[in-house]
């Protein structure tokens, strides 16, 4: 199974003490499987789990029969019982049946902050602040017993003078991440490695990190120096560290660093970014960077942030980072912000990047504690959009909020949640700081699915007339119109602006809204708007935060009041392209086709111009077709990394083989079940070249 690292340890009013690790299970070869995830998980969590009574969840480790549970906790009740039972910083319960395990009672002496499958079955690592195991000494790293708590005598004290975070297991060596200088009798800064059987250090991993990163002597929170969270690609061979630091062996990696696993040696990449150079919030945080982990396939990996939301910062933010990118100044993907809101957690499936932290919404760029154009309620807890990042319509919430979702674990049969609350739901479903969420009850992700040429080409208004015509094409010259396509509600198509087909659904903007319906080519369903911004679950709950009676609802997106102006659009690879009436650039928003939602941020696609004629779009493989309103011909130009490239050639149009190609929403989309006649009209000349 996959682990999933959990996000700070510690409670934001308290000034961070960096140092930690993450934990993903890999082994060396052959690497593990993902979670194999099918769907998202369900909305409704399980009710197998006890409530504990206080504290917060900061780690938790599904053992097979049971599970383990590590926080600053001291005291549980079974499910039903007003009885509380003394556990102090860790326990375990029965999986099926929920019930607290009254065998399992190790002592320790201080918070624990992470669990980890031992190297023998039956085994279990606790890593935390604590300094005794059942009266003797195992500072901050133990190996126990599942039976009972009780320390394997084998393993030894290593002696950590600094706190143990997070623990990885690459093979039989584990991986180990904190705010420590020494382990046993070896100098380390906040990174060591040993045997995960006989608990010996060895000189794999040395990478020394240091300098605070917000500290500067004189002013800003001072914390320990080290590793917040680790994670390991699910292939063994990448490393990558968050936490207070400023350098890796003396070299500029500012939070963020990535490693190498190598046969003999784990050495720092030169990989960079500067992207978490800027200080954020310095007075309540020596750094900003919560929790990291890789995606099931190795591709990327996310880092959820703290800090205040300031300006041009990936503060209060989700990133989304290509394993496969090199060089020193590395961008992310996309960027998810909170508006103000800390992430404290992070969760990766084959379907959704789960978050958790105490954020009121996502989506919500450059707001301050309040819903900006965008932004879309989820109180505490989300499922993102791999693609793009945008929330998916998964929402079950999660409040009164309070510190937040510190812990997310995936497993193969769903999503463990640990945090310092009550209630799933607005006060819906009682899990005192445990919660699972299974796969039971999910559904799979909308599809994003487009189509490509030999296809059929769509209509939406054609001459004025508020008609659906379709035609069939292959990229090169057209055949003649299709009888209109039935709309069983009248649709005045004539007024469709940006119309775009995406995995069964037609998305197109109306009177300054978005819509969507079902279209198989032939039948349609029921037009619904497309308002993610407004939850009637959510909208009318105080959000206990910002101005007095703030409440949760979200703000419509800026692109709305853009769309009676959109003169053609298209979506490909979680992005929304779209042109505006006498704008010669080519524009686009990160698009979700589960939730609808659409990305708060508009890019422009640098170096595209020419696009102030477009009067409709759409992209197949490696090529962009564009209609002109002036001739009503389609010409096509090469389509490569999200941008057009090369000269524009005229394909068809009144000129060529007597097609005009000009209507109020021109798009792909699905074959019909009845198929179109496939002669096409003759051309009258062959393609000229078209410089724009």
């Amino acid at each position: 199974m996959a682990r999933i690292p959990a996000l700070s340890r510690r409670p934001l009013a308290v000034l961070t003490a960096a140092a930690l690790t993450v934990t993903g299970v890999l082994v060396a070869n052959p690497a593990p499987a993902g979670a194999g995830h099918a769907t998202v998980v369900g909305a409704v969590p399980s009710g197998p789990s006890p409530d504990i009574v206080d504290g917060t969840v900061f780690a938790i480790h599904d053992a097979g029969s049971k599970v383990v549970v590590g926080g600053s906790f001291t005291g549980v009740e079974n499910r039903g019982s007003d009885v509380k039972i003394a556990r102090k910083f860790v326990l375990a319960f029965d999986k099926a049946t929920g019930n607290v395990d009254t065998a399992f009672v190790p002592v320790v002496d201080d918070e624990v902050l992470d669990i980890l499958a031992g190297p023998t079955a039956g085994t279990v690592y606790l890593a935390g602040k604590f300094n005794t195991v059942n009266g003797t000494n195992h500072r901050k790293l133990a190996l126990v017993n599942l039976s009972d708590g009780s320390p394997v005598a084998s393993f030894p004290n290593l002696a950590f003078n600094g706190l143990v975070n997070d623990v990885v297991k690459v093979g039989n060596r584990l991986l180990v991440g904190g705010t420590f200088t020494t382990a046993a009798t070896s100098s380390r800064g906040g990174l060591v490695s040993l045997n995960a059987t006989t608990g010996v250090v060895d000189d794999y991993l040395t990478a020394t990190l240091t300098e605070h990163h917000n500290y500067d002597g004189v002013s800003g929170a001072s914390a320990g120096v080290g590793a917040e969270k680790l994670t390991v690609s699910p292939d063994g061979t990448q490393l990558v560290v968050i936490g207070n630091f400023k350098k890796a062996n003396g070299v500029l990696h500012d939070q963020v660093v990535r490693l190498s696993l190598g046969a003999s040696t784990a050495a720092v990449s030169t990989w960079n970014t500067n992207r978490y150079e800027p200080r954020c919030n310095a007075k309540a945080f020596d750094s900003y960077v919560r929790d990291v982990s890789f995606s099931p396939d190795g591709q990327y990996f996310v880092v959820a942030t703290t800090g205040s939301p300031y300006a041009g910062t990936l503060c209060d933010a989700v990133a989304r980072w290509e394993t496969s990118s090199t060089g020193t100044a590395v961008q992310p993907t996309w960027v998810n912000y909170s508006g103000g809101d800390t992430f404290l957690s992070v969760g990766i499936t084959e379907q959704a990047v789960y978050v958790g932290g105490h954020f009121r919404w996502v989506n919500n760029t450059s707001a301050t504690s309040s819903a900006y154009p965008g932004a879309v309620a989820r109180p505490s807890i989300a499922a993102l959009d791999p693609l793009s990042g945008l929330p998916l319509a998964w929402n079950p919430g999660r409040h009164p909020r309070g510190y937040g979702v510190a812990e997310l674990l995936v497993t193969p049969q769903g999503l463990w949640l640990g945090s310092d609350q009550e209630w799933i739901g607005n006060f819906q479903y009682r899990r005192g700081r445990i919660a699972f969420f299974p796969l039971t009850g999910g559904a799979a992700p909308h599809s994003t699915a487009t189509t490509t040429l030999t296809g059929n080409v769509y209509y939406a208004g054609s001459g004025g007339a508020n008609t659906l015509r379709t035609r069939a094409y292959d990229g090169l010259r057209g055949v003649s119109l299709s009888a209109p396509v039935p709309s069983p509600d009248g649709t005045a198509w004539s007024t469709v602006r940006g119309a775009f087909w995406v995995g069964g659904t037609l998305f197109y903007g109306v009177n300054g809204a978005l819509w969507r319906r079902t279209f198989d080519g032939t039948t349609f369903g029921v037009p619904k708007l497309v308002d993610p911004y407004h939850d009637p679950l959510w909208d009318s709950v105080v959000t206990d935060s910002g101005p007095e009676g703030q409440k949760y609802a979200g703000n419509t997106v800026n692109f709305y009041p853009e769309l009676p102006n959109v003169t053609g659009a298209f979506y490909t690879n979680g992005r929304l392209y779209y042109t505006l009436t006498g704008q010669s650039g080519l524009f686009w928003r990160w698009f979700s086709p589960d939730s609808g939602t659409v990305g708060a941020d508009k890019f422009t696609v640098a170096g595209a111009t020419g696009f102030a004629d477009a009067g409709g779009m759409f992209v197949s493989g490696s090529s962009i077709y564009l209609v002109s309103r002036t001739t009503g011909n389609l010409s096509s130009a090469g389509w490569v990394n999200g941008a057009p490239t090369g000269g524009w050639t005229t394909r068809s149009g009144p000129q060529v083989d007597v097609i005009d190609w000009r209507a109020a929403a021109v798009f792909t989309g699905p074959d019909s079940p009845n198929p179109l006649p496939t002669k096409r009209t003759p051309a009258k000349r062959t393609p000229v070249k078209k410089s724009r």
